[in-house]
């Protein structure tokens, strides 16, 4: 059952398959929660990894060093199956990637995906260099025909940015539906959260920390 506020679209051929980031996290070749040390999946993904305990206190302000901004287009209301796109800019390069959280809670990532990340021969499609627009879907999704469609669940929700300045093409994302009420409130949960994230060094395997950015849109799906 299609359960995110948007779904990728894959064309192969004449054909249309429906690919939902629920499906995603559940048949992806690609694990979201590598064995701690291990620096990428067989498609040279590296993954994000929480190592820290949980019920930790909430962040206390938003980290934007790198004055991320995304935009979404043709409008931050929309119907259901509508195609939209987004624009991001960076004043510092980075890694970027984007959280959907639908109207009652749920989170995916919705770039890269896991099925775009298989299928393309570029280690680093989502690096962002700084004063560069990035359009997303980008050239090497609309290329394998990957494209962004409003589903239900209707009502509000968020997209939000993620910049890492480590190279991050997976975050280990944390398993709730807890509905969020205001904006404040889901940036200082994703703040907390990933200020506990680790990703491992390329070259000794080493679990380190990066520097995170965010930028954040409230959406409604009608």
């Amino acid at each position: 059952m299609l359960s995110f506020g948007f779904r990728v679209l894959m064309q192969s051929g004449l054909s249309m398959l429906i690919l939902s980031t629920a499906c995603a996290a559940a048949k992806s070749a690609f694990p979201f929660e590598p064995a701690v040390g291990s620096s990428a999946s067989a498609s040279g993904a590296v993954f994000s990894q929480n190592t820290a305990e949980p019920n930790t206190p909430a962040a206390a302000s938003v980290p934007n060093t790198a004055g991320l901004s995304i935009e979404m287009s043709p409008d931050q209301t929309a119907r259901i199956g509508t195609k939209v796109a987004f624009r991001v800019t960076s004043k510092k390069s980075g890694y970027l990637m984007l959280i959907d959280i639908d109207a009652v809670g749920r989170m995916s990532q919705i770039f890269p995906s896991p099925e775009l990340i298989a299928q393309s021969e570029e280690a680093a499609m989502n690096f962002i260099k700084p004063g560069e627009e990035m359009r997303l879907p980008n050239s090497v999704a609309k290329k394998r025909g990957f494209e962004y469609v409003a589903t239900p669940p209707v009502g509000a929700a968020t997209i939000v940015a993620v910049l890492s300045d480590r190279r991050v093409q997976l975050l280990d994302l944390p398993d709730t539906s807890q509905k969020t009420r205001t904006e404040a409130e889901t940036l200082n949960f994703l703040t907390e959260w990933t200020r506990q994230l680790r990703v491992p060094d390329p070259a000794t395997g080493k679990l380190q920390q990066s520097n995170w950015s965010f930028d954040i849109k409230r959406y409604l799906i009608q």
